[in-house]
């Protein structure tokens, strides 16, 4: 009781964080991820970046346009994909991807696969199941995958991370990059590049490279109710 507690406390001074940046300023995060990568660069060597992907459809044009900036360290922490076998399909897919861009530009992209459990996530979005993607559900479910990307930099002396998931046009790009700022303030040793990978046609982009090699695209979001959600649709 005393950890879902303080859970939602912090998931509710992230919610005032975003909330107050959304009035004060509206970031441009994509110019201000270019400017890091570029502060980045200037001691010239090749920094690490821990990079949490979501799925191998997601990952098409954020890698391709990483790949030559970052040593990249794939985190594939997603314990909200319902069921198992949807998992596996999405990591297959994401596993194909980097054979794929290793061979094709001699790099050495390394993937983590964290444990699976559903059952961590079930309790927080079963209190939200009624609703639309893009809300509470989401925003936790979110929250929770971001905060084990820097407990897991944390412990594995990463200091870099971010994420792909600002590539889908369903996804709040305001509230992933502030939760990535406030993050950094919780785990003071890691950085969160931000980053807006839906411009320049990023989500377009990483379409067509999915549709060109073949690599399995989902089509619900993930948990368990976002596929009940697909079908009721249907």
């Amino acid at each position: 009781m005393q950890l879902k507690k303080n859970i939602d406390f912090f998931l509710l001074v992230i919610a005032c964080l975003y909330m107050e940046n959304m009035i004060t300023k509206k970031n441009n995060y994509f110019i201000e991820g270019l400017k890091e990568i570029k502060k980045l660069k200037y001691n010239g060597s090749t920094p690490n970046l821990l990079l949490h992907v979501c799925c191998g459809a997601c990952s098409c044009y954020p890698l391709l346009f990483l790949i030559g900036l970052f040593k990249i360290t794939i985190f594939f922490s997603n314990s909200n994909i319902y069921p198992f076998s949807e998992y596996q399909k999405r990591l297959n897919a994401l596993k194909k991807y980097v054979e794929y861009l290793n061979l094709k530009f001699n790099a050495s992209i390394e993937l983590i696969e964290d444990e699976y459990n559903y059952e961590t996530f079930y309790p927080y979005l079963e209190k939200y199941k009624d609703e639309e993607e893009g809300q509470n559900r989401c925003k936790i479910c979110i929250a929770k995958r971001m905060n084990r990307l820097f407990e897991y930099a944390s412990n594995h002396d990463y200091h870099l991370v971010s994420t792909v998931m600002t590539v889908s046009r369903n996804k709040d790009v305001n509230y992933i990059n502030e939760l990535g700022k406030a993050l950094s303030y919780k785990f003071k040793d890691i950085n969160f590049l931000v980053f807006d990978f839906k411009k320049n046609n990023g989500q377009d982009v990483g379409v067509e490279i999915s549709k060109k090699i073949k690599i399995y695209r989902q089509d619900y979001c993930g948990c368990e109710f976002s596929l009940r959600k697909k079908y009721d649709k249907n």
